[in-house]
């Protein structure tokens, strides 16, 4: 857990660092393409802020291909400076003239070829500072940004940590708050709870979204792959939005005095009889954020009615309406039970096929977003 702490809040700081990293290359980056920009014809003193033209013959040309599009290793012979090398990228429409015997003029610049012109064509080599700047500044301001919203993740965790204690000793403290009866929708008198709406189960995300943007904005910002990235990130978002307003609007328990039963986010309502509750177990199962809060309701076969867990709901309303209704109350939130052994505190709390299922979804997108982000770019 302490290494946990220390790393929540070294991840932050190494994202902005990197951030300003990215910043300061692409500051180098424009320095260096303006000084070439601006650099004049060598006369009779030949240095290295200026440069020579010499005109001469492709007697090699080596093709390949990469993300970035095509590169071709020309060798170029010429009378006065014997032979020049260089690694070309041309465009699609520029590639076909760059062939074997084919007439050119080379630019050499700080002993480097970074321009070869072709058949009224000009070709920039992986020398050029002009064709090598890149968009490292909105990488870096980018890195930046997302690094200083990170810092938001061990703040809540001490936010967190502190409304736990607060809440566990007022629970310790108070026997239990007034809970106003209402009218269900079964037309009985009784008492129904929703979950909480906070700022920081939006935040959470919020967060999770900045980082599905942050790993796929190289696609984003390739003609390529913009589409597919464009469209994966809609289905993350408008998920997120959806599971998001159905658990604030379905999801409650209710009861009276003869019956209680939970509504799922998905609408769905499993309930039973009182008297066939046997108890309504009470447990944390510790997180990187301190505890999560559960509260099970037990048939009396020993399994698994329903449960309620997470941040956002009141557990001393919680616990009023179980006094209320006359069930048994069990265990405590100090009492911490690990997620592998939750089947070992109340039978069938685990459901694995479900697991399964949320686990391929993952992974899934996990293996669509490794594709897009490695797939074929058009820059």
């Amino acid at each position: 857990m302490r290494r946990w702490r220390v790393l929540i809040w070294l991840y932050p700081a190494l994202v902005i660092a990197g951030g300003i990293g990215f910043l300061i290359w692409s500051f180098e980056q424009a320095r260096s393409a303006n000084v070439y920009r601006n650099a004049p014809e060598c006369g009779a003193e030949v240095t290295a802020s200026c440069y020579q033209l010499f005109p001469g013959q492709i007697t090699s040309v080596q093709v390949s291909q990469t993300r970035e599009g095509e590169r071709d290793d020309v060798v170029i012979q010429t009378a006065s400076h014997g032979i020049l090398t260089a690694t070309l990228e041309p465009t699609a429409s520029a590639a076909p003239h760059v062939r074997t015997e084919a007439q050119v003029t080379a630019k050499l610049y700080g002993g480097q070829v970074t321009l070869v012109a072709v058949d009224d064509f000009a070709v920039a080599s992986t020398a050029n500072p002009i064709a090598n700047q890149n968009n490292a500044s909105f990488d870096g301001w980018l890195l930046i940004g997302l690094g200083v919203l990170s810092f938001g993740v061990p703040f809540y965790s001490i936010w967190r940590r502190r409304r736990v204690a607060e809440g566990q000793s007022q629970d310790a403290l108070a026997a239990g708050g007034q809970l106003e009866p209402e009218l269900l929708a079964s037309g009985s008198l009784g008492w129904s709870i929703r979950p909480r709406r906070s700022l920081s189960t939006i935040g959470r995300y919020a967060f999770v979204m900045l980082l599905v943007l942050g790993f796929s904005y190289p696609a984003l910002v390739d003609p390529a792959r913009a589409r597919w990235a464009i469209g994966l990130d809609l289905v993350v978002l408008v998920g997120m939005v959806a599971l998001l307003a159905l658990f604030l609007r379905n999801d409650r328990i209710f009861a009276d005095r003869f019956k209680v039963g939970k509504t799922n986010l998905f609408g769905r309502t499993v309930s039973l009889p009182v008297n066939e509750v046997l108890r309504a177990d009470r447990f944390s199962v510790p997180s990187r954020y301190g505890r999560n809060r559960h509260l099970v309701f037990v048939r009396a076969d020993g399994r698994m009615a329903f449960e309620v867990a997470g941040p956002n709901w009141n557990y001393r309303e919680l616990e009023h309406l179980c006094r209320e209704a006359g069930i048994r109350l069990s265990g405590g939130y100090d009492e911490l039970v690990g997620a592998f052994k939750l089947n070992q505190r109340v039978r069938g709390i685990t459901n694995w096929g479900q697991q399964l299922m949320w686990g391929l979804i993952l992974v899934v997108f996990i293996v669509a977003y490794v594709a897009l982000l490695a797939g074929p770019s058009r820059r």
